[in-house]
């Protein structure tokens, strides 16, 4: 699932293409680090959120912009394909080769995507062993898309003048992006949870170290925050919005603080009984080993109260993941953008993971 790092060169630049934004990060591995290159944003307007041909002429655009305005070198890219394109299931399988799998794939599929399997494009991962009717299987993690929606993606790609040397989904990066922190052979004994807290979805993910071995989409994200936050103070959308963003910087605390949060709190109920479903499976399939803690990701991670709130629902340890520790950055990679590098980065996991070679 990953591309081989060249010490002393440039990586791929990773594209993660958000709802709200397209994001844009280059690192480069050398003997002693890992540095930031070169990183840019753009925001996707709402107006063109809707309809895929302007969305993906708007997403065009943004890139050449973001390419000409900030250092990147080279135009070869690591593409995610946003959660809304893709389709994750969990398959059991009997045991067989890597070779056997996409056969047996298209069969065990047939009838659970929202397309035929034929006009499927399928990528696999092994997450390890499971164990039904008594005997031993594997656990498979499909990740599917379908074919015309990536050929449009490719499309807006080239349009943009991207070389694209490889395609990857959003949890895939997530787990790449801190990879590189689980690299102890002891570590594959550590699981963690991921996170990923989006404007439109929420990514699950679960690792054993640096090994992905549970994914699914949440289609239930900050946008149905907001859309509760607005209907109890009766405010549009958009001012509820605003007024997270608001607290989230600082500003406006005390009783409204309070009353927002509280409003969120039927909302943050569903959210965290949907991860406890994905915790259930894990366990169910993964017996002997844990959740050791969790680690919130996205845009939605800069909220860290509602991951406060989320995490004592789950009962585990969490924290604000940082996609940037110990990765340098060269002079000025970043600042054009305000990346703070005191502060944790969450909504960069993706881009950076990206990077760092998680292509599927």
């Amino acid at each position: 699932m990953a591309l081989k790092i060249v010490r002393g060169k440039s990586l791929p630049i990773g594209v993660d293409i958000g709802t709200t934004a397209v994001k844009m990060a280059q690192l480069r591995s050398t003997e002693e680090d890992i540095e930031l290159l070169a990183a840019g944003a753009a925001i996707v307007p709402t107006y063109c959120r809707e309809d895929l041909g302007d969305r993906l002429d708007t997403i065009a655009q943004n890139v050449r912009k973001i390419l000409k305005t900030n250092a990147f070198r080279g135009r070869e890219a690591i593409l995610s394909l946003p959660a809304e394109a893709t389709f994750v299931q969990h398959v059991k399988l009997p045991r067989m080769t890597p070779q056997e799998i996409p056969v047996a794939l298209q069969v065990e599929l047939q009838g659970k995507l929202p397309y035929p399997v034929e006009d499927a494009v399928i990528r696999f991962v092994i997450a390890g062993e499971a164990y039904g009717d008594g005997d031993p299987k594997q656990e498979i993690i499909a990740i599917c898309t379908a074919r015309h929606v990536l050929d449009r993606y490719l499309a807006m790609a080239r349009k943009a003048k991207l070389d694209i040397v490889g395609v990857n989904v959003e949890s895939c990066a997530v787990v790449e992006c801190f990879a590189r922190l689980f690299r102890r052979s002891s570590d594959t004994s550590r699981t963690i949870l991921f996170i990923d807290l989006g404007a439109a979805s929420t990514q699950v993910v679960l690792a054993h170290g640096p090994q992905i071995v549970f994914g699914h989409n949440l289609f239930y994200g900050q946008e149905v925050i907001d859309r509760a936050v607005a209907d109890g103070m009766r405010i549009t959308v958009e001012q509820a919005h605003a007024m997270r963003m608001d607290l989230i910087k600082g500003k406006n605390e005390g009783l409204a603080e309070d009353e927002l949060y509280r409003l969120m709190n039927p909302t943050l109920d569903q959210l965290a009984g949907e991860l406890t479903k994905c915790l259930r499976y894990y366990e169910a399939v993964f017996r002997n080993q844990p959740v050791e803690r969790a680690i919130f990701v996205g845009g939605g991670a800069y909220d860290k109260r509602l991951c406060q709130m989320l995490a004592q629902r789950l009962n585990l340890p969490a924290q604000v993941g940082d996609p940037l520790v110990r990765i340098k950055r060269v002079e000025g990679a970043g600042l054009g953008i305000g990346l703070d590098r005191r502060e944790p980065q969450p909504d960069w996991a993706v881009a950076v993971g990206l990077s760092l070679g998680a292509a599927a």
